[in-house]
Parts: C-alpha cells; structure tokens; sequence
C-alpha cells in the first residue's frame, strides 16, 4: 500500500514539474515572441530624401523626425530647458563651453563615442562651412575645439555668444561616426547611409529613393526606446492618396501639416479606425513673406495695402478649420525679448485700395485688376509643392488679393527648387513660416543676417544696413539690455516696413492608425516626432 501511494506521489510530482515547465516554456516563448515581434509601422511622407547627411535638414532634404533619430545631438531641449542627450553636464567659463560626454556610446558601425569623434564632427563642419550654416554661431564662432580627455570636450569662441546650447541642439549638429571622416573626407553633403547613435539606423540597401526608406531599431542604443522595431517611410506625393491610404491601413501615421491638411484632418477625425491629436504648443509663425528688393513690392504703400487687404480671420476659421489662433506679429509676445509693442494691420480692405491708389494704381482693368502705366499689378506667391496646406492658404489669399486689385498666381515648386528661389531673391511672395526653437527666435532672427528667403527679400529696405548691425550686435553679447534692444529695433522695423504677413500661431497635427498605435509624443519642436516614444497596441 505504502508502495502505491509513494508511486502516485512520484507520478503526481513529475506530472506537476512538467506543467511548471509547460507554463515557463509557454511564458518564455510569450515574451521572446513579444520582444521578437514588436510591431513595425509604415509613416507617409509627402516629400523625399536626396541626403542622409544631417545638413540636409537645414537643406530641407529630409525630415527632422528621421535625423533626430539616427544622429543625436549633444544636448536637447524639453520645456524650455537644455536637456542632456550624448553630452551628460556641462558648464561655461568666459567664452569657453566645456561638455562631459555620455560613456559606453558607440555608433551603428561599432564605433566608439568619445571626445576625438566629437572633435573631428565639428572640424568638419567648419571645413564645410556654407551660407546655409554660418548663420549658426556655434560653429562659425569657433576658434578651437579642445579634447581635455577621452569623454572631456571643450569650445573655445572668439566673442559671447548666448545660444551656444540651442543651436547645439539642432538636427545639423548630429554626431556622425568619425569612421566616414576617414582619408580627409568630409561627408556633409554626399551621405546616403550612414552610423550614428540614436535609437534607430538606416543601412544601404533599406531604401529606394523617391519610393520607400526603412529605419531599423539600433540594438545597441544606449538610451531607452519603445517604440517600434522598425518603420518605413513611404513616400506619397499627392494628398488625396495619403488620406485613402491612411484610411486603408497601407500606412500607420501621418504626422505634420506637410502631411496634412485641416481638411484631412476633420475627414479623418471621423474616421473609425483613426485617431486625430494636435500639439498643445505654438511652435511657429504661419507668415508671407513679401519680397522689398526689385518689383512692384519695393513701394511700402502696395506692402501695407497687402496687409490691410489679407483677411486672417477668414483663413484660420476656413482653411485652418479655427484650430490655430491669428498673428498679428511676426512672433508672440511670451517668447524672450518678443513683448515689444508694434504696428498691427487690422483687416480693411477699404484702406488697403486707398493705399493702392496712392501708389499709383488707380486704373483697373476689365477684370478688375488694377494696371498702373500699362502694367499690370501681377505677383507670384510660391511655396513648396509637398505642403499642401500652404497652398490652401495662398488660394485664399489669391482670392483676398483679387477683392482689391491685385493679381496673385500661385506657383508650387520642389523643395529644392523653392530654396533656389529664395536664395535667388526670383520671388514676389513666399509662404515663409518661423523656424529655430520654439523657445528663442533666435535662429530665426539670425539668418536675416545672410541666409536665403529672409536676406534676399529685406535687400529693398532702408534699413537693412541697420537692421544687420542690430543683429550682429545681438548675437555677440550676452548683455540682456542690449539683446532687448536689438529684438526691439529689428521687430519694430520690419513690422512698420510690413514686409511679413502674419497669418497664425502654427500648431502640430497627426493622425495614425489607433489598431495599431495608441499614442504619439510631440517633441519640444512639435515639428519633430519622437518615433521612439511612439506606444504600440
């Protein structure tokens, strides 16, 4: 008897070990599978890449989403704040900025980040110094990059400069790997794949250009990341496609008003399926930007007669569906050095055509377009052919603009081709939004010094000579006082010149596919997507 039951005792304890077996099996298998199987995700993109060299976020061949997360910066922002990312600490002496760097940092081809790779990124910035980044004083005012030891860096600059830790966070100042300096090469400008740190890669071979871009999880990443294993960018150019796509699952995520329209998004907001979210924050300025220097603009009367004519009202509640708030200047007054009392041009279209007369434009044509001298009063607006949205607005500006006078086409062009233009000045209107830190206008402020659209289009101004001393002085002191005074000057002239035309306070938009995802970040920059904060279903 005692034999039997010590048998059954045996068997029931096999029996028990074995399903504890089973469970663990099932449970590792479960959470191997799960680690195994993160689900990937399909972004739409209205645009394209030509580069993968972070230069090319400054170029506007690329996306900040994308370079964020393949090349880190030394430092980022949240709330307003310097943040650390691949630089730990920090601190300032004189002109002097010394940066402690992250330890057990390696990039995508197995090398090491320390101090000597921090060195030779931004020597071969300065050898790659161009218009398109000397308005960056972070590195055009450097005089000496100093390696104190392996994960000690230190920049040295010739004259004060306040926002050292803004511009190092720009996508610009990615880190690359210092193996594709190697032999004196310089890659800016000639990447197509290439190894940096963030949480994310992009190799040769993962991508078709004009046709799709495949990021892989970096499995080495230093940092936390949670958000897909991987994700491709697909590029569909026309809207209407984008949507139907969204609306089918052939793609996950649209993120942005490059991407979207207000349109769009009421369609998809209604859409089972889909979920719709906006950014809290103002990041930008919605603005047309009016062209001083060598056409029927460079008369101040015709400027403020645009100002007058432009009702903002009428877009932001049709275009914008009354989801972003109207501007009246070029930048609200809760940014630093922004509360600066100004010219505001409220709607009158009556006042706009007396200015018009004033100018000489007092004969109209059968179609009502005003003609002075046998000319007629023709301008062109461009914008870029891959955001739909500004479109939208120049079409009901166009319309605006009729109801005075004045003749608008409405010419989209190429990214590429839109920069060329404004660097060429060959422009009479362009959709020109605020761009930089959404805490700090000042990037934005310090291209009027020399950087394209801006410079080009104050080249007719009186005051341009002063409005450039004024911004250098800005940007070589860290007196506050002669800061204020400088945004004072600089704000107040252009506004009375009304060489801007504020349109709205700009806010981030994004729809995605809620079967898959259950919820998005907007970074600091609301324009940037933290792809590795993305929560999947």
């Amino acid at each position: 008897m005692e034999k039997i039951i010590m048998k059954k005792s045996v068997q029931c304890f096999w029996a028990m070990f074995l399903s504890i077996l089973v469970i663990l099996s099932i449970t590792a298998c479960s959470s191997s599978n799960t680690e195994r199987n993160r689900k990937a995700i399909i972004i739409g993109e209205s645009g394209t890449f030509s580069t993968f060299d972070p230069l090319g976020a400054i170029e506007g061949q690329g996306f900040l989403h994308y370079y964020k997360m393949v090349y880190e910066t030394l430092v980022d922002y949240e709330d307003g704040k310097p943040v650390p990312v691949l630089a730990e600490s920090w601190e300032k002496d004189g002109e002097t900025w010394t940066f402690h760097l992250r330890k057990n940092v390696k990039f995508t081809d197995s090398e090491p980040f320390n101090a000597e790779a921090v060195k030779t990124n931004f020597e071969g910035l300065q050898t790659h110094m161009m218009d398109s980044i000397s308005y960056y004083g972070a590195i055009s005012r450097m005089t000496e990059i100093e390696v104190v030891d392996e994960y000690t860096v230190r920049f040295h600059y010739s004259q004060p400069y306040y926002a050292v830790l803004e511009e190092l966070s720009a996508a610009v100042f990615g880190i690359l790997s210092p193996k594709l300096f190697e032999n004196g090469a310089t890659p800016y400008g000639t990447v197509t794949a290439t190894a940096g740190t963030g949480p994310y890669k992009i190799e040769a071979g993962n991508y078709t250009e004009r046709v799709s871009y495949q990021f892989s999880r970096n499995a080495e990443y230093w940092g936390e990341s949670h958000g897909p294993d991987n994700f491709t960018v697909k590029l569909i150019e026309d809207e209407d496609a984008r949507m139907l796509a969204l609306q089918n699952k052939e793609i996950d995520l649209l993120y942005g008003s490059a991407q979207l329209t207000y349109d769009m998004y009421e369609t998809l907001t209604a859409q089972e399926g889909i979920e719709t979210t906006q950014s809290q924050a103002v990041y930008a300025t919605r603005n047309l930007l009016l062209n001083t220097s060598g056409n029927l603009l460079e008369d101040a009367r015709v400027r403020k007669a645009i100002q007058h004519g432009t009702h903002k009202e009428q877009i932001v509640s049709t275009v914008l569906h009354g989801m972003e708030r109207q501007a009246d200047t070029l930048f609200p007054k809760t940014l630093p050095f922004c509360d600066v009392e100004q010219t505001v041009y409220p709607y009158d279209p009556e006042l706009a055509v007396k200015l018009l007369e004033e100018a000489g434009w007092n004969e109209i044509g059968e179609d009502g377009i005003r003609v002075k001298d046998g000319k007629r009063l023709t301008l062109e607006a461009i914008c870029m052919s891959e955001h739909a949205l500004d479109q939208q607005i120049l079409m009901a500006f166009k319309g605006q603009m009729a109801q005075i006078g004045i003749e608008v086409n409405v010419l989209a062009y190429e990214t590429n081709t839109w920069f060329e233009l404004g660097y060429s000045g060959e422009f009479d209107i362009s959709v020109n939004d605020t761009y930089g830190f959404p805490q700090d206008p000042q990037v934005f402020i310090a291209a009027m010094l020399d950087y394209a659209l801006d410079y080009t289009a104050q080249q007719g101004l009186d005051k341009k000579a002063e409005i450039d001393e004024k911004i250098g002085a800005m940007l070589t002191t860290a007196d506050e006082s002669v800061i204020q005074d400088a945004y004072t000057y600089i704000l107040t002239t252009l506004q009375e010149a009304a060489i801007n035309v504020p349109i709205s306070g700009m806010r981030e938009i994004a729809a995605f596919n809620s079967d898959k995802i259950e919820s998005i970040v907007f970074a600091n920059d609301p324009s940037t997507c933290y792809i590795n904060k993305i929560v999947l279903k």
